[in-house]
């Protein structure tokens, strides 16, 4: 088995769970590919003779047999984990060295026990699905796929968006606000959960349409269909607008319109036992829990009424 290991810079303590990675993988007598920001840092003392470097998709296509990509870090470097993979159909593995990481299941205290799941085969793969974006002039984007969403801006603070949707070829809506964000279901708990959208299952075969402080008060986020297309037009004084894949941004002039579908190959995530979707949805935002139930232990656990 060949694991390609991914993260941002670390800070120190990071860096002590990356090389703790490292080593159990080794002990497992798996081989280890590093990306370029923490190889140099892991060289001296934690091999023998150099790894297999990787930098970007590229040159991570050129390495043989990688069977999965762990990402070491929050959902923000796991996103950058989904970039480099692509559509090369490797497995990611998160562990969230970071606050809240939906999108990694190990964390700081498991990642011992779900290292050996992983070598053993006891996980289940899941496929997140990703949108696809076609614009009508050429943009400085490396990718034009994203896992979490697709977002509308301003260029500035000054002024209001007009931004006009069409779904299938139907006029949506025109949104006066300070933003729209088109979200995958993978997305939903992310920025768009922050603004009022919905939580979406991610086997959802949906996408949700999200308004950024919406300057109309009957505007509500929308559930639309995955298969469908969404066409986005944007008008502002400053003629520009600020458009972000994910967490890579870009300026572009009004007179760009975007196409939005369904990319054609999706994200693979590998899921451990009892890491499921409802299981990470209450631990990360603490669902079920109330202080006025909390154990004389000081345990928060949830005390249910008896119906008996």
């Amino acid at each position: 088995m060949k694991i390609a290991v991914y993260s941002r810079k670390r800070i120190k303590c990071d860096l002590n769970v990356i090389r703790q990675v490292v080593q159990l993988l080794k002990e497992a007598k798996c081989e280890v590919a590093l990306h370029a920001n923490i190889c140099n840092e892991l060289l001296k003392s934690d091999f023998e003779r150099q790894p297999d470097i990787f930098t970007n998709y590229e040159t991570l296509k050129q390495l043989p047999d990688i069977n999965f990509m762990m990402s070491v870090g929050g959902d923000g470097t796991f996103i950058d984990s989904a970039n480099i993979v692509g559509d090369l159909g490797i497995p990611l593995v998160g562990l969230n060295t970071g606050r809240i990481g939906f999108l990694a299941g190990t964390n700081r205290l498991n990642f011992k026990e779900h290292l050996q799941w992983l070598i053993n085969g006891q996980y289940e793969i899941e496929e997140r699905s990703l949108l696809h974006l076609e614009c009508s002039a050429p943009l400085p984007l490396q990718a034009h796929f994203a896992l979490n969403d697709i977002t509308v801006r301003p260029s500035d603070e000054t002024s209001i968006n007009a931004i006009r949707v069409w779904l299938n070829g139907e006029q949506v809506n025109t949104y006066w606000a300070d933003g729209l964000i088109i979200a995958t279901p993978t997305g939903s708990t992310a920025y768009s959960l922050s603004c009022g959208g919905p939580i979406l299952l991610p086997s959802a075969q949906v996408n949700v349409l999200t308004p950024v402080a919406s300057h109309t008060l009957a505007v509500r986020p929308i559930v639309v269909p995955a298969h469908h297309e969404i066409k986005v037009a944007v008008e502002s004084r400053s003629k520009k607008f600020a458009l972000a894949l994910d967490s890579k941004r870009v300026l572009v002039q009004n007179t760009v319109k975007l196409t939005i579908t369904p990319e054609k190959f999706t994200i693979k995530m590998v899921r451990f036992p009892e890491a499921d979707f409802f299981t990470i949805i209450r631990e990360k935002l603490m669902w079920g829990l109330d202080r006025r139930n909390e154990t004389e232990k000081g345990d928060a656990d949830l005390v249910l009424p008896n119906f008996d």
